[in-house]
């Protein structure tokens, strides 16, 4: 019986060996998600989480104030307070202004090419980016856009 059992665990391993993982396509990549974020902004640095519930509809909430896209209009929320407005009045260097349009844009159909395992690669108005994902889930890790010094890594819900 341990021959047999031997034998079944050598015979797995020359299977497993010449098993090789499918690379990751755009389509595999979830865009609708809920987590936890470490943003980096210029020299700033902070936690907020993200709830993105498709295109034109997401939401960043730090500790002091929170953001939100509902795809027909846009408000800030802060102490309990809310201003509601049709267009977003917040400045185009604001982390979550830009960090919208490269979710959107990473999020449309051949807009990102594949680089290494898990990792694209894109583009919003000459300004290159990148998006890490788990290879396994196509959940985002992270989205990167050096030349605006903008990174952020996604934490699954309920880490950091």
């Amino acid at each position: 019986m341990r021959r047999l059992l031997c034998l079944l665990c050598v015979i797995a391993c020359f299977c497993l060996a010449g098993c090789r993982s499918q690379e990751l396509s755009q389509q595999e990549l979830q865009f609708v998600f809920r987590c936890r974020a470490a943003v980096t902004s210029g020299e700033l640095s902070f936690f907020c989480t993200v709830d993105r519930q498709g295109s034109g509809v997401i939401s960043y909430e730090t500790e002091q104030i929170g953001y939100h896209w509902t795809g027909n209009g846009f408000s800030q929320t802060c102490a309990g307070l809310e201003a509601r407005s049709d267009d977003c009045p917040l400045p185009q260097d604001c982390f979550a202004v830009r960090l919208n349009a490269f979710l959107e844009d990473a999020s449309r159909p051949g807009s990102l090419t594949p680089a290494e395992e898990g990792s694209f690669t894109g583009s919003v108005k000459g300004e290159a980016y990148t998006v890490q994902a788990d290879p396994l889930t196509g959940r985002l890790r992270g989205l990167s856009v050096p030349g605006l010094s903008l990174s952020v890594i996604f934490y699954a819900a309920g880490t950091e």
